[in-house]
C-alpha cells in the first residue's frame, strides 16, 4: 500500500518542491493551501508531470484555529489512510497580523495551527505515522501574551518566537 501524506503549505516553496519529489515517487498527496486557484495550478502541475501517486487538494485558511479544525474534520472524514503530516505552512511579514479571532495570524499559521493538526490527525496517522515540522534557526523566547495575541511583535519577533514555540510543542510531543 502506497503512503498518503498531507503537506501544508503545498502551493509555493518548500512545500511545492517537496510535494514535486513525493508526486515523482508514487506517493499519494493531500495538498493544503489558502487559494483554490493555487491549488488547482499545483493539481494541474502535479497530475502532469510523471508520477502515480494520488493528489487531492484541501483549501483551509491556517491563521484561523476554527478553520484548521474544520481541515482536520474534514480530513477525518475523507481520508481512510494517513502516514506522514508535513507542517510546512508558514508566515513571516504581514501588514495587519490580527485574526478576528483575536489572535497574532503568525502564531496561528507558524504554531497554533501545526499543533492543532497534530493533534487532531495524531490518531489517523497511528503508531507509525510521521509528524515534521519545519521549524527555523530564527528563535526567540516566547511572550505568552503575544502567543495569545494580547501582545503585538515585530514580524522578526512575532516570527522567531512562533518558530520556537513550534520546536518546544514538538519535542514535547515527541517524548509522549
Amino acid at each position: 500500500m502506497t503512503k498518503t501524506i498531507l503537506i501544508t503549505g503545498a502551493t509555493d516553496g518548500i512545500g511545492l518542491a517537496t510535494a514535486e519529489l513525493l508526486h515523482a515517487r508514487g506517493l499519494d498527496l493531500l495538498l493544503h493551501g489558502r487559494s483554490e486557484a493555487k491549488l488547482e495550478r499545483t493539481r494541474a502541475l502535479l497530475n502532469g508531470s510523471p508520477g502515480r501517486g494520488r493528489v487531492t487538494t484541501y483549501r483551509a485558511d491556517l491563521s484561523s484555529v476554527v478553520s484548521a479544525r474544520g481541515l482536520v474534520d474534514k480530513i477525518l472524514r475523507e481520508e481512510p489512510q494517513l502516514d506522514v503530516l508535513i507542517n510546512n505552512a508558514g508566515v513571516f511579514a504581514m501588514a495587519d497580523p490580527g485574526t478576528d479571532e483575536g489572535l497574532d495570524a503568525r502564531f496561528a499559521v507558524n504554531t497554533l495551527a501545526p499543533y492543532v493538526l497534530a493533534c487532531g490527525l495524531a490518531g489517523r496517522l497511528g503508531p507509525q505515522g510521521r509528524i515534521v515540522n519545519l521549524s527555523s534557526a530564527a528563535q526567540a523566547p516566547v511572550s505568552i501574551d503575544a502567543l495569545t495575541g494580547r501582545e503585538r511583535l515585530s514580524d522578526d519577533q512575532a516570527y522567531a518566537q512562533s518558530k520556537l514555540a513550534l520546536t518546544m510543542w514538538t519535542r514535547a510531543l515527541a517524548a509522549r
